[in-house]
């Protein structure tokens, strides 16, 4: 495939789009405005939920559409629809979270789009190596005493990240949990990501491109994480960010700068818009 002929572009956000901040550049902002008014796609690929991104939605109007949940949600920014929503199933998610009550973890569910966090946040973090994480959760969260209970009384249970205070439990945790009925991924070296099987980043770029009649040829991926895997290995083309896991850098096709350095949006603009960056 030519530069410039892809027409849809999936992107990572945390460790891709985003810089080590947590923000867009105003250069990202840009460059992702010119590729949108180009007629290019820009489809958000994030393991976030719906209440973690809506100020994301406002900050870069030039994204179309989100990836969301890992594949598990995908949600049409434009029209404020959600396309297709997969879930656990009530009984697995249940005996998911009840093993969890014996390790030292912070849980997070997703339950309609909303995050629910059972901690009490800020300094309660640091044990769980996820307090740079702390102001996107105070953002799109909501800090609950019991996940458990909130999950039994919604019924409704998307997506469990699980962030633990020492590896071996999360080796330990992973290997009591592992079977053919759930998707697992990494998260942020200390967690996992525990969706529907059904529910992958890849999975997500393959329904939106059907939706779209975009040929999977024509799209690429930009990501940097464990969790990015399947979706560059789906896409037309895969671009490893600068700062990306061993494992992402050896599966891509392409590279490009690191998060502190807008590589995401000059992949964009190289392959999307044919330009030299």
């Amino acid at each position: 495939m030519a530069k410039g002929d892809y027409l849809l572009a999936a992107l990572d956000m945390d460790g891709t789009l985003l810089n080590t901040d947590h923000a867009f550049t105003p250069y990202t902002v840009a460059a992702l405005t010119r590729a949108a008014e180009a007629g290019k796609v820009i489809a958000l690929c994030t393991g976030r939920c719906l209440s973690e991104l809506w100020r994301h939605f406002e900050t870069v109007p030039a994204v179309g559409y989100a990836i969301s949940e890992n594949g598990g949600c995908l949600y049409d920014v434009k029209a404020g629809k959600v396309l297709s929503q997969l879930t656990i199933a009530p009984d697995r998610a249940m005996a998911i979270l009840e093993k969890l009550r014996g390790y030292d973890a912070c849980v997070q569910c997703f339950m309609n789009g909303q995050s629910y966090i059972e901690s009490a946040g800020g300094e309660a973090l640091k044990p769980y190596h996820v307090y740079d994480f702390a102001p996107v959760f105070e953002e799109g969260s909501v800090f609950v005493a019991g996940v458990l209970a909130l999950a039994r009384e919604k019924g409704h249970v998307e997506k469990i990240d699980v962030y633990f205070a020492d590896p071996g439990d999360k080796a330990a945790f992973w290997r009591e949990i592992a079977d053919r009925d759930l998707f697992i991924a990494d998260s942020l070296g200390y967690g996992c990501e525990i969706s529907p099987r059904e529910a992958t980043k890849s999975g997500g770029l393959i329904r939106l491109c059907e939706h779209l009649g975009i040929d999977l040829s024509r799209s690429l991926a930009i990501g940097d994480g464990g969790n990015d895997l399947d979706l560059m290995r789906a896409a037309g083309m895969s671009i490893a960010m600068g700062n990306a896991d061993p494992r992402v850098l050896a599966a891509a096709d392409a590279t490009t700068e690191d998060c502190d350095h807008d590589g995401a949006a000059r992949a964009v603009l190289r392959y999307m818009l044919g330009e030299d960056t």
